[in-house]
């Protein structure tokens, strides 16, 4: 992964916040449902949690935790500490979690009281682990006598400490953030602190950024890398970080509303969905101060509605894969835009200035003008390529000068104007409810289940170019029932990407390539 990596451009994670702490100390940083912390206080239990972690500077450190005390202050303390921060979800099965603390090599893990359930189970699936840290509770008693080679760290031993930066190298890792990997294993993206304080800077100035004492609603988990975008941002300003609980998350209008949330962002599901429950009304959001609408096609209807909603608030449609720094496209809503969209849906913009893109076609050739292609991204803000894959690092990130070639894998149109339009992807991978799935993981996970290579995932319906579920096609002898089936997957996969239906067929249809023909089976469901 011998990739260029740019000069730093902004502070590092810990110093824009010692910046903003130095400024406004007592500025309310964070607030869970009822609980809140001043900047001053954060910074302390960070600074104790870094000074409990030891020496990890150059390691990777694990956070399981969830919506908690101890996933953000965790989070800032892996920064602090020099360590390179890798996010668990405490809601996805304990196999896919034990594969990321094996492929990311972590020894020491940050866990919050929400996910002792699933600590109990990951240390017996990772003996590699030697050091647990339990910043908002004590370790329970059966579990230092199941792990006695285990330092399990409570609450009652992590003290406060003044929070530092270490001196970080641009090419030094930041994060790792797991994505839905094709073999059946999730694969890392590797981001160093050169590309995210690039984008941070790339943001901060092209974007906006929060005004001291605003109030920033974050909607994602820590294992969605938008989160420490969310974090960051709100901390380098001394804004309020407003965690949206997760029961509010199918229906957050009224959290919107009620908590006079400033700074929005969100999938754009999250948008379709207030459309839909008819919340998304003219003047609903007088608050909002800036929203941006990510992850997945986003329907010009749903724009629109938005736009009445929070009539205060610019709205930006976001795009940028993962392996380009969180987001590198910010397409602002205007009142031509409707008249811009292509098929329904608003354009995704252009790239970040000093960052380069083409469109390359099924040959290979550049496409030249108005045409439809792979999107190709180059420029500071592209990662070092997937943790420990070489190869598939080789595939998606090709030489250029200076900066390597990302192959987005989406297929992308671009007008007359230069304005490009998202289409589809070019792979088996779809984007649901804003999180990117790959198929062939699925069906990794259900030939194992079902005890057949005779299987399909397809998205299914889809709208306004989102999927709204998956379905999944078997065919074969003894295969379980859909009940069996459906525990089987829970067991392995998130809940987003277990299958909403399962179709037995005696076989299954096969193009001219004797591929399976993925259209046949769309097909049938129309039928």
């Amino acid at each position: 992964m011998n990739l260029p990596i740019p000069e730093f451009l902004a502070p590092t994670p810990v110093e824009g916040v010692l910046a903003a702490l130095d400024r406004h100390p007592q500025a309310t940083a964070l607030e869970i449902g009822e609980q809140r912390w001043t900047l001053a206080e954060l910074c302390a239990i960070a600074g104790g949690i870094a000074a409990a972690l030891g020496p990890v500077r150059g390691a990777r450190v694990g956070v399981l935790a969830s919506r908690s005390l101890t996933a953000y202050a965790g989070s800032l303390a892996v920064f602090g500490a020099g360590a390179a921060h890798v996010a668990l979800n405490p809601d996805n099965p304990a196999a896919r979690s034990a594969s990321v603390i094996e492929q990311a090599e972590l020894q020491v893990l940050v866990v919050g009281e929400e996910a002792l359930g699933l600590l109990a189970e990951l240390l017996v699936l990772c003996p590699g682990v030697e050091r647990v840290l339990l910043p908002q509770g004590e370790v329970p008693a059966a579990l230092r006598l199941a792990h006695p080679g285990v330092q399990l760290v409570g609450a009652a031993d992590i003290g406060l400490a003044p929070l530092s930066s270490p001196a970080l190298r641009p090419d030094e890792l930041a994060y790792l953030v797991f994505t839905s990997g094709s073999t059946g294993q999730p694969k890392g993206v590797a981001i160093a602190h050169g590309h995210f304080a690039t984008y941070m800077h790339n943001f901060r100035t092209q974007v906006g950024a929060p005004e001291p004492g605003q109030r920033v609603a974050t909607t994602y988990e820590l294992t969605f890398d938008i989160a420490l975008h969310d974090m960051l941002q709100a901390w380098w300003s001394a804004a309020t970080l407003c965690v949206v609980p997760a029961r509010q998350l199918v229906a957050p209008a009224r959290f919107i509303r009620d908590q006079g949330i400033h700074w929005w962002f969100s999938v754009a599901s999250a948008a379709m969905m207030m459309e839909r429950q008819g919340t998304l009304r003219p003047g609903v959001f007088p608050n909002l101060r800036m929203s941006m609408l990510c992850g997945e096609p986003l329907p010009a209807d749903t724009a629109r509605a938005w736009a009445l909603a929070a009539p205060n608030s610019p709205l930006f449609n976001v795009y940028g894969p993962t392996e380009t720094t969180m987001e590198l496209s910010f397409y602002r809503w205007t009142e031509t835009s409707y008249a811009e969209c292509r098929r329904g849906v608003v354009p995704i913009g252009l790239p970040f200035p000093g960052h380069s893109h083409k469109l390359v076609d099924e040959a290979g050739g550049e496409v030249q003008g108005p045409g439809v292609g792979e999107l190709w991204l180059s420029g500071p803000q592209v990662g070092l390529g997937y943790w420990k894959l070489p190869e598939k690092t080789a595939e998606s990130f090709l030489p250029g000068n200076p900066w390597p070639w990302y192959r987005s894998g989406d297929r992308v149109e671009r007008d007359e104007s230069g304005m490009l339009h998202f289409l589809s992807r070019v792979d088996h991978q779809v984007k649901l409810r804003g999180y990117r799935i790959e198929l062939g993981e699925i069906e990794a996970a259900l030939r194992e289940a079902a005890g057949t290579s005779l299987v399909a995932v397809i998205p299914h319906p889809m709208r306004g170019g989102n999927a709204q579920g998956l379905v999944a096609f078997l065919a074969g002898e003894g295969v379980p029932d859909e009940a069996a089936l459906r525990a089987a997957l829970q067991e392995r996969l998130p809940a987003a990407m277990v299958p909403d239906r399962f179709v037995l067929l005696d076989e299954l249809p096969l193009n001219s390539n004797r591929k399976i023909d993925r259209g046949a089976l769309a097909a049938s469901l129309h039928g």
